[in-house]
């Protein structure tokens, strides 16, 4: 097997309760590097049409890339991938998250798992290197997120395992569900607690203590040494390690990046970002990354996991809420329900939106339009959104990045989109400099090419959309990324980090 992978695609049954294991050919790993684009392959292999979200046999799917595991920073994250509720009818979506799962699955011995079937009973999966075990969760069934982790993890006798669970807004089926991870880490914009609580799956627990084969360990080392030295050295990273990216709030405010709705304010107030700092007790990070960007809240007695950026802009400002304390409070019980804070949050805009204007049915409204603090009536209207249960919501789904080809490409290699595409703290060369000290391929900007337009190729046949650009202009111009003018805006700004380290 090439080195960087593990070459082992685990493959679980919930129906059958049988879990069994197959080589990934060595071909298909060199071509789509792992993460996003081995989910979107074995989604083309094995679908001709769409599935119902609520099918079981609909698959989420996990995986990861030949750098997950190792030293290489900022290279925690995990692709995610399945046919999504959000949309009104099946579609193939896909989403990223970050934190420590896609190590431990790589540690346990796996590049990718996809879960098929239906539980007859609450279960969650046990996946201790490399085996697999059904367990009984009707004892978690109706547990909040964080009690789940603790009650796991305390099973097991191991702190350390790795926990991805849901909540109660999971189990009732609510299309804007989530999955939350060590507490904080989510896969949003997906609807990936609505598909674990069709599946009866409570969680998915793992730990992995398998070794990572690389090609050549010492320069790979000493490339991811001199990597890291060069993210801490950099301006941003003052910033971020004192606050997290909760530091660029201000910066995006006001360059008016993270506007709100048109309904509702522009601009932030010093009282909520005041009020929101005040709570701050720690760091979070993910797998093998520098970037502490998410920051611990210690609020009504209880550290909650990291917040982030986009977190509590959008359970803030976005919605009209100005009040640290009701974003942290919307935040936590998002946290523990299980919810999708960005989905949440734009259900929110748009009913708070009807009650401000009139528009919203009478019935619907309740005693919301007597509650003057936008907070409180925001805090309110989720809370019975969440009693209502199951129920058809039509969401607005916040827009891709404007960099979406580099956004493809971290997802390839499960590389943190933030740092590569927002913070610009991983340029393109230093990804190609670290899969070739672990596989030991020597890659080219056109293979990169290649496998970017690939999957995009691939992901609008699932997605049963016409493409909009001609396949030889892609393979050249790579959409609106254009990675080769990035490169060489990189070669003129900085010396080869390869160069460095020889040097």
């Amino acid at each position: 097997m090439i080195k960087g992978w593990t070459g082992k695609r685990l493959l679980i049954d919930l129906s059958l309760q049988k879990a069994w294991s197959e080589d990934i050919p060595a071909g298909e790993l060199r071509r789509w590097f792992g993460g996003r684009g081995l989910n979107a392959s074995y989604f083309s292999q094995h679908f001709r049409a769409p599935v119902s979200p609520a099918s079981p046999e609909n698959p989420i799917a996990f995986a990861v890339g030949p750098l997950t595991g190792t030293l290489a920073p900022c290279s925690g994250a995990t692709s995610i991938a399945s046919f999504s509720p959000l949309s009104g009818s099946p579609v193939y979506s896909f989403t990223q998250m970050p934190g420590h799962f896609g190590a431990s699955l790589k540690a346990a011995g796996f590049d990718q798992c996809v879960i098929q079937g239906k539980a007859d009973r609450p279960v969650y999966l046990w996946i201790d290197n490399g085996e697999v075990k059904f367990e009984k969760a009707d004892h978690l069934w109706g547990q909040e997120t964080v009690e789940t982790t603790v009650a796991v993890q305390e099973e097991k006798g191991d702190r350390g395992i790795e926990v991805l669970c849901i909540g109660p807004a999971g189990e009732k089926q609510i299309p804007f569900a989530n999955v939350i991870h060590r507490l904080s880490w989510t896969g949003d914009r997906l609807g990936l607690g609505y598909l674990f609580g069709v599946k009866q799956l409570k969680a998915i627990a793992i730990r992995g203590k398998k070794p990572i084969t690389l090609q050549d360990p010492k320069q790979f080392l000493n490339l991811c040494l001199a990597l890291k030295d060069q993210i801490h050295k950099g301006q941003k990273m003052r910033k971020l390690n004192e606050d997290g990216a909760l530091s660029l709030l201000g910066r995006e405010d006001r360059r008016g990046a993270r506007g709100a709705h048109p309904w509702l304010p522009t601009r932030s107030e010093k009282q909520w970002a005041v009020s929101l700092w005040a709570n701050l007790s720690g760091w979070e990070s993910c797998f093998s990354c520098p970037v502490h960007c998410g920051r611990n809240i210690q609020h009504e007695q209880k550290c909650l996991g990291g917040i982030h950026l986009e977190k509590a802009w959008y359970l803030g400002p976005q919605i009209g809420v100005h009040n640290g304390e009701w974003t942290l409070k919307l935040h936590r019980f998002c946290q523990a329900q299980g919810l999708d804070p960005f989905l949440t949050a734009s259900l929110l805009g748009r009913i708070l939106e009807g009650i401000e204007t009139g528009t919203l049915a009478e019935e619907d409204r309740g005693h919301l339009e007597d509650i003057e603090d936008q907070g409180e009536k925001a805090f309110a209207l989720l809370r019975r959104m969440i009693d209502r249960g199951k129920k058809e919501f039509h969401l607005s789904v916040p827009p891709a990045s404007e960099n979406e080809d580099l956004d493809i490409l971290a997802d390839v290699v499960s590389f943190c989109m933030i740092v590569v595409n927002r913070l610009n703290l991983m340029t393109v060369s230093n990804i190609i400099d670290l899969i070739h000290g672990a596989t030991g391929d020597a890659l080219t900007i056109q293979d990169l090419h290649e496998t970017v337009s690939n999957i995009r190729q691939m992901e609008s046949r699932l997605q049963n959309k016409k493409l909009h650009w001609n396949d030889q202009s892609t393979l050249l111009q790579l959409g609106k990324g254009q990675i080769s003018q990035i490169l060489k805006k990189e070669e003129r700004r900085n010396v080869s980090i390869t160069d460095r380290t020889a040097s």
